[in-house]
């Protein structure tokens, strides 16, 4: 989990970056919007991971993708995510 907050922490700050470096053209006009949405898109993911693991860190995965190769943190943790809920169902289905 703590894997997946440092990477959409990183995120935001690419957002902020891009805001900040970006000369106001068309190009911004469609891409700063884009880069937030994504952003958002893996915050969301996070708050979900509280109550659905696997789709929280899907969110998280899709929400990254865009900031490669700084989203890679993101995907980690994602997917990390993923992979305990997973070994954790797996572990039920055993000692049932």
């Amino acid at each position: 989990m703590e894997l997946a907050i440092v990477g959409i922490i990183a995120n935001w700050l690419a957002v902020f970056y891009i805001n900040v470096s970006l000369k106001y053209d068309e190009a911004s006009q469609i891409l700063l919007p884009l880069v937030i949405i994504f952003a958002l898109v893996a915050t969301i993911g996070l708050i979900i991971t509280t109550h659905n693991k696997k789709i929280g860190g899907i969110l998280i995965i899709i929400g990254s993708i865009l900031f490669v190769p700084l989203g890679l943190i993101g995907v980690l943790g994602g997917r990390k995510i993923i992979s305990q809920e997973n070994a954790k169902s797996l572990e039920e289905r055993r000692h049932f």
